[in-house]
């Protein structure tokens, strides 16, 4: 059996990665999943989870569970909207105009820190590192209409429809980054949105198979996690 163990920005994520993703792979390769460790309780040694704030938290804990489970292969799930400025790479991604690059640039110095410090347990290609474009609710503008499984109110539907009309001609993964237009903006201008309540129900039923097709970049990090040695094929 391949294991995949998902470091995941926040709540949101973790839940995509251990029912979604889980759903759609079908065990092949079988995911787990859990947010940043942010600090921890030196008395009752209680984790703090969720959210990322610097890099080193997100190296820590990427190192230890590494470390912990040397069998499963790990990987990221974080967002590149409001990334945390000491990410390997961050200066020269920000530089970039075109933002696939940008991630893409982050990724691999992510990769070699990463690696670097895993060499000597043999463990250094089991890191596969991903950063979302732009943010995890990216995805729900594959098909924004979804939201009115959650929004029924007549104003809400009209709020969600102009919604779906200045973004439909842009690809998902390169709806804005900036401050007031990334996709979680766009959705907290328009309706009563709280951020990461519903998004992997909303997900579900939009389909994977339907988000790869518009969100190149996450496919093919999926495309990756499907062909790890020892997989069985995927058609």
């Amino acid at each position: 059996m391949i294991r995949v163990n998902v470091v995941a920005e926040g709540q949101s994520e973790m839940k995509f990665a251990k029912c979604s993703l889980n759903k759609y792979f079908g065990g092949s390769p079988l995911i787990s999943s859990r947010c940043v460790m942010t600090s921890k309780d030196s008395k009752t040694n209680y984790e703090y989870r969720g959210g990322l704030l610097k890099y080193q938290h997100a190296k820590r804990d990427i190192l230890r569970w590494a470390k912990e489970d040397t069998a499963a292969y790990i990987t990221t799930m974080f967002d590149f909207f409001r990334l945390p400025a000491d990410f390997p790479g961050y200066e020269e991604a920000m530089a970039c105009q075109d933002h696939r690059e940008s991630v893409r640039i982050i990724e691999e110095l992510l990769r070699m820190d990463i690696a670097s410090e895993l060499y000597s347990t043999g463990a250094e290609c089991r890191f596969i590192p991903y950063i979302q474009l732009h943010e995890f609710e990216t995805l729900l503008f594959t098909d924004i209409k979804v939201l009115e499984y959650d929004y029924l109110e007549p104003e809400d539907i009209a709020k969600i429809h102009q919604l779906y009309k200045e973004t439909r001609a842009i690809p998902p993964e390169e709806i804005n980054h900036g401050a007031q237009t990334a996709p979680s903006k766009r959705l907290l201008h328009a309706l009563n949105y709280k951020k990461g309540e519903t998004v992997s129900e909303l997900l579900e039923v939009i389909g994977i198979h339907k988000i790869r097709k518009k969100c190149p970049h996450f496919s093919e990090w999926l495309d990756t996690l499907q062909r790890l040695p020892g997989l069985k094929s995927y058609s």
